[in-house]
């Protein structure tokens, strides 16, 4: 398997890690801020801003996550592609 495109596969790469970390570090505190919620009525606006806010940037990185795999697929898909034609 060779790559033709290696600025895609880095670009991949770098996103797919990008996503991952956002989504390791951020799932725990949305876990914790669902425990806070429902077992507190104390300043609740103010964490359900923080909440909504963080289920937001998981959203993105689960989308980096996605463009990194497409990434990471179509350069290899072009090396296959330029094996055919010739």
């Amino acid at each position: 398997m060779e790559l033709k495109n290696e600025t895609l596969f880095f670009v991949g790469i770098s996103l797919l890690i990008l996503g991952l970390m956002i989504i390791i570090f951020d799932y725990p505190q949305i876990q914790f801020l669902d425990e806070v919620t429902s077992n507190q009525d104390y300043g609740y606006l103010e964490i359900l801003d923080i909440h909504e806010r963080l289920k937001i940037e998981i959203s993105i990185g689960m989308g980096f996550v996605i463009i990194g795999i497409v990434l990471l697929i179509i350069s290899f898909l072009k090396g296959f592609k330029n094996r055919i034609r010739q």
